[in-house]
């Protein structure tokens, strides 16, 4: 495979340049990459030079369309990869350009994919870049909302911003934000019968979390046992953490309440949580939920 074509990660010891919203730079050292990828990239770095505000250790999620799993169907499926080139990716951007201009209109459509005849790989590229930037919206949009539960059922957010890739590499800067490392382990790991016992008043902050979310306006729409961590570990868990983001729902503006009340109902993040619980053999059974309490 010609270097052209060959997904791009950052080893542990290498640099990213990050380019935050306001203009300013942020070097960071790759500590560690989470692999496998899947949507986004997700590394522990640190900050290269002490930063005021930012811990030693934080979470950088890079959504890059680059190594988006998408781009390969499962095992023994007849569907065609579509691996990355610089060759799709600058004409993709190229495409936004003219869009933006006034060239041409904006007339893509997944539909244009799947047609009788091979799609032109710009197109399969333009829409994981699509795919991506909507992932990277959601994960901020969400978390700003979620803001008066950072730090505790949900990360905290520092930076958002763009990668710099290394020179003539690519042609779009990937989209990323900078967020809390929380050590500890997912729900994944934790065994029915295992005899760990997590505390529900270190379960139940999430429990109640979790259920405002649909009068806060978002919904998660992915809560499973990968994306509910236990920290710091499980001999002495302080606090229960949902994480990723990146395909939550935001409430819209014009998004009236019946249309937002099914959607929320249809996702169902509050059952989905507890069946999460309940399969890793955490009962909340007796989970009161905190309207009703209040009015005991």
């Amino acid at each position: 495979m010609s270097p052209s074509v060959t997904p791009h990660s950052y080893p542990a010891g290498s640099h990213i340049t990050l380019r935050l919203t306001d203009g300013a730079s942020l070097s960071l050292q790759v500590n560690k990459p989470f692999l496998p990828f899947t949507k986004a990239q997700v590394y522990l770095v640190s900050p290269s030079e002490p930063i005021h505000n930012l811990p030693s250790q934080i979470i950088l999620k890079i959504f890059d369309p680059q190594t988006v799993d998408d781009r390969f169907p499962p095992p023994k499926s007849t569907l065609p990869a579509h691996p990355w080139t610089l060759d799709a990716e600058s004409a993709a951007a190229q495409y936004r350009e003219d869009v933006a201009q006034g060239k041409r209109p904006d007339d893509f459509t997944v539909d244009l994919l799947y047609e009788e005849e091979e799609a032109e790989p710009y197109l399969w590229e333009e829409r994981f870049y699509r795919l991506l930037k909507e992932s990277y919206e959601s994960e901020v949009d969400a978390l700003g909302r979620l803001e008066s539960f950072q730090g505790t059922v949900v990360p905290k957010v520092f930076v958002t911003g763009s990668v710099i890739p290394p020179p003539n590499t690519r042609a779009i800067q990937p989209l990323g934000i900078l967020i809390e490392y929380i050590p500890g382990i997912p729900l994944s790991d934790l065994e029915p019968g295992s005899g760990v016992n997590i505390p529900f008043e270190v379960m139940r902050p999430l429990l109640d979390a979790v259920k405002k979310f649909k009068d806060i306006g978002v919904f998660h729409s992915d809560i499973n046992s990968h994306n509910v961590l236990v920290s710091p570990v499980l001999e002495a868990p302080e606090r229960v953490v949902l994480i990723d983001f990146g395909c939550a729902g935001v409430r819209e503006e014009g998004c009236g309440d019946e249309d937002w009340e099914m959607n929320c109902e249809f996702f169902g993040d509050e059952r989905s949580l507890r069946k999460v619980l309940e399969k890793t053999g955490i009962s909340v059974s007796d989970y009161v939920k905190p309207a009703t309490h209040a009015q005991i």
